[in-house]
Formats: C-alpha cells, sequence, structure tokens
C-alpha cells in the first residue's frame, strides 16, 4: 500500500531503507518512522519510548499519532487476514517475489516456495 501510494503520489522511495540502514528514501522523517514502527512491534517499553520521542521532536504529536495509528491499522489487518486463514493465491506474485529479492527477504511463507 505504502509503495502504491507513493507511485500515485509521485514520491520516490527506496523501500530497501526497510532493510538496510544506510540507505535513504524522500519520505520525510522515515528513520524516525521505521525506528518508531520497529519499537511498537518490539513491544519494548525503554525502545519505544526513545523512538515516540524521536518521532516527537521530528515530526511533532500529530506526526506520533498518524505513525501509531498506521502502525495499528496494518498490525489489524494482519491479524484479521490471519485469524481467517486467508491466502493470497496458489503462486507467489510476480511483484512481490520482485520485491523480496530487491530487498534481500524470504517471500512471506503463506506463499508456496515454487513461484
Amino acid at each position: 500500500m505504502l509503495r502504491a501510494s507513493c507511485e500515485a503520489n509521485d514520491i520516490a522511495a527506496d523501500f530497501s531503507v526497510v532493510v538496510d540502514p544506510k540507505r535513504s528514501c524522500d519520505v520525510r522523517h522515515y528513520d524516525l518512522l521505521i525506528e518508531f514502527a520497529d519499537a511498537l512491534l518490539a513491544r519494548d517499553e525503554t525502545q519505544l519510548g526513545k523512538a515516540r520521542e524521536a518521532l516527537r521532536i521530528g515530526a511533532g504529536d500529530a506526526g506520533v499519532e498518524k505513525a501509531a495509528a498506521v502502525v495499528g491499522n496494518f498490525q489489524m489487518m494482519n491479524r484479521a487476514l490471519d485469524t481467517i486463514g486467508a491466502t493470497f493465491g496458489k503462486k507467489l506474485p510476480t511483484r512481490v517475489r520482485a520485491m523480496a529479492e530487491e530487498f534481500g527477504i524470504e517471500p512471506p511463507p503463506h506463499w508456496p516456495a515454487a513461484y
């Protein structure tokens, strides 16, 4: 969804920043957003406090609220799909395979290994 949103709004975003912190992209405060999302998902209160404060300084209170809403929404969608046992086809979509290869990560386990 983020990739599609950036494409629709002519924002150049190199999403390899998610797996390679030495990279950068044109999304404002991307580094603070990644740290905040990682801290939320890690459930580490100390890490979260530091990441939240850094994001608040960089993007303001409204930025923290929006970031928390986005992370919460994605988590809700993931849990809802997992709960109902959703699958996404019998074959890994070419675009997802290309993104996984680009980032040097394994495709999601709910797709067959053979594609």
